[in-house]
C-alpha cells in the first residue's frame, strides 16, 4: 500500500453553509525521529484524525491509556482532546498514512469508539484500505479540491468504517460469548485455565481478558469463580449426603481447604455455615441477573 508514492501532506479549507463531512487533511510520514510527539488537549485545530499504520510502530495514549499502534492498526481521535501520539522508545520507524476529517464526522468517530475503542485493526484486503489508498492518489492528483467529490468520497468512507466497526464488533462479542459458554459448560474440570479459554477463542490471554471483562464487566478467572461456588451453594442445600470435599470435587477443585478459603471470600461465610442456615428454608434459588462485577 502507498509504497511508491512521495511523502507530503496536503491541507483543505473549505467554505459552506452545509455541515459537511469533508476530508481537510492528508499526509504520508515515515516517521524514525524520537522527537515525534503530539499532544492534543489544548490543540487549537478541530478535526476527526484517522491515523493508519503501514509499518513500523506508533503508541496512541487516550485519558491514561496507551495502545500499541502497529502495522494494519489504526487510531481514531478528536482534536482537540485528552490524547497523545508519539514513536515510542522501542520503536525505531513508523510510517503511515493520515486522514483528517471535518469536526462534522465525531458521531460516527463516538459511535466506533464505543464499540472498539480508539485503536482498530483494519484487515489489508477490505475495501477501505483501498479507499484510503485513493484519497491520496486524489490528493496528489489535486482532484479534491472539488467539495462535491470531497464530500462524497468522506461520506462513503465514513458509512463503510461504521458498518466494518459493527461487524467486527458484533464477530468479537460472538467470540466473548463462546468463552463464556465454554465456562459454563466445563466449569467441572479443575485444569480450566485462561490459557484454554484463549485456545478457544483464537484471542491471546491479554486480549481475552480485556474484551471479556469490556463485555461482562468481570475478568473470565473471576467469572468461572463465580460459577462454581454457585453451583457449590446449590449442592450444599440440595445433596446433604455430599461431604465438603465431595462438593469441591464436583465443581472443580482440587484442594477442599482452598474451596472454602474462595467460598468465605465470596459468600462471607464457611460452606457448612452456610449449609446449616439454609437449613431453615425448604429450598434455596440463586439468581444473577448477570455476571457480578469485580
Amino acid at each position: 500500500m502507498l509504497k511508491d508514492y512521495p511523502y507530503t501532506a496536503i491541507k483543505y479549507q473549505f467554505f459552506s453553509d452545509l455541515p459537511l463531512i469533508t476530508l481537510v487533511g492528508i499526509g504520508l510520514q515515515d516517521i524514525t525521529d524520537h522527537a515525534y510527539s503530539w499532544h492534543n488537549l489544548h490543540r487549537r485545530d478541530k478535526h476527526c484524525l484517522l491515523q493508519y499504520c503501514i509499518s513500523g510502530q506508533g503508541a496512541l495514549t487516550v485519558n491514561n491509556s496507551t495502545y500499541t499502534v502497529s502495522k494494519g492498526k489504526a487510531f481514531l481521535i478528536n482534536i482537540p482532546g485528552n490524547s497523545h501520539y508519539y514513536l515510542p522508545q522501542n520503536s525505531s520507524r513508523w510510517k503511515f498514512i493520515y486522514l483528517e476529517f471535518s469536526a462534522e464526522t465525531l458521531p460516527l468517530l463516538c459511535k466506533i469508539h464505543n464499540r472498539l475503542g480508539p485503536v482498530i485493526y483494519l484487515e489489508k484486503e477490505t475495501e477501505l484500505i483501498q479507499q484510503i489508498s485513493s484519497f491520496y492518489e486524489h490528493a496528489l492528483n489535486n482532484t479534491l479540491n472539488s467539495l462535491f467529490l470531497n464530500t462524497k468520497l468522506a461520506y462513503n468512507f465514513w458509512m463503510d468504517l461504521l458498518n466494518y466497526s459493527l461487524a467486527y464488533s458484533a464477530e468479537n462479542s460472538a467470540k466473548i460469548d463462546i468463552a463464556k459458554q465454554y465456562i459454563e459448560h466445563n466449569y467441572r474440570k479443575s485444569t480450566l485455565n485462561i490459557d484454554m479459554l484463549a485456545d478457544e477463542t483464537g484471542y491471546s490471554k491479554y486480549h481475552l481478558c480485556k474484551k471479556f471483562h469490556k463485555q461482562f464487566g468481570i475478568s473470565p478467572m473471576k467469572y468461572l469463580q463465580q460459577m462454581r461456588i454457585s453451583v457449590a451453594c446449590k449442592l450444599l442445600i440440595n445433596k446433604p449426603d455430599f461431604t465438603v470435599k465431595k462438593i469441591a470435587a464436583e465443581v472443580g477443585f482440587n484442594d477442599s481447604d482452598y474451596f472454602c478459603k474462595v467460598f468465605k471470600l465470596l459468600k462471607g461465610t464457611t460452606p457448612n455455615t452456610f449449609r446449616k442456615q439454609s437449613a431453615y428454608y425448604n429450598s434455596l434459588q440463586i439468581i444473577y441477573e448477570k455476571p457480578q462485577k469485580n
